[in-house]
């Protein structure tokens, strides 16, 4: 796989954006590679992830444990998402934004399952008595990979599960929802709605009332800062 992204790509491997963050004009090419054969698609990034562990929020006064929202996010659209009340502390700066990326995985197929899972799972977070907070999402899976060049000029890719670990020892598993609830989150940590994929593996719930949590393991991602390739492919 070349290590670069173009702004505009052929018909074949590209695709325009209809409705950019509300923007009403000529349409723009994507800066996302889609690759029909393979069922995948590529964009570039920037790693975050040290200073995603090292980020100390202030917790959500309401909640009944407190909620770090700059640790649930592993890429955040770098194309939307700004360093005032929309900012948000991801492990991956995504330049691509949430809702491209969610228009191209659903062109090579993906889909949200019929199912109930909808943005009460994260609206209802404080409500005991809501069985939403407890779902997992449903849809096509997704296998995430991260691609940087090395020191010696060889590039390295690596698949999520290798880079982060979870207290309740526990594997990422990632699904597509779409655009099921607006956000600039391309992919949580977590089994919520608001990113254009999420991790069924755990709930809403199991964040706030059983303490699980993801953590980066120290030593395998690239320092802060490198330019990276993020890939989603429909798993077969």
């Amino acid at each position: 796989m070349a290590f670069c992204v173009t702004p505009a790509m052929s018909d074949h491997n590209a695709m325009e954006a209809k409705d950019f963050h509300g923007f009403k004009g000529p349409d723009k090419p994507s800066l996302i590679h889609i690759d029909k054969k393979k069922k995948s698609i590529t964009f570039g990034g920037v790693v975050m992830a040290d200073r995603h562990e090292a980020f100390v929020h202030p917790v959500e006064k309401t909640a009944t444990k407190g909620y770090d929202p700059d640790h649930w996010h592993l890429i955040i659209s770098g194309t939307q998402a700004t360093a005032g009340k929309e900012g948000r502390m991801a492990m991956f700066i995504g330049w691509a934004s949430d809702i491209e990326v969610s228009d191209a995985l659903a062109s090579l197929g993906a889909a949200k399952a019929d199912d109930k899972f909808d943005p009460k799972a994260y609206n209802d977070r404080l409500k005991k008595d809501s069985p939403y907070p407890d779902m997992a999402p449903k849809g096509t899976p997704i296998d995430v990979y991260i691609t940087w060049v090395q020191k010696d000029g060889k590039e390295k890719t690596v698949e999520v599960n290798e880079f982060v670990e979870s207290n309740a020892k526990k594997k990422m598993d990632y699904v597509y929802i779409g655009k099921i609830h607006p956000s600039h989150c391309i992919a949580c940590m977590y089994g919520c709605p608001g990113g254009k994929i999420a991790n069924v593996t755990t709930t809403v719930r199991d964040y706030f009332e059983r303490g699980h949590e993801w953590k980066l393991k120290k030593g395998v991602l690239p320092p802060d800062g490198t330019a990276v390739m993020i890939t989603f492919k429909l798993r077969s």
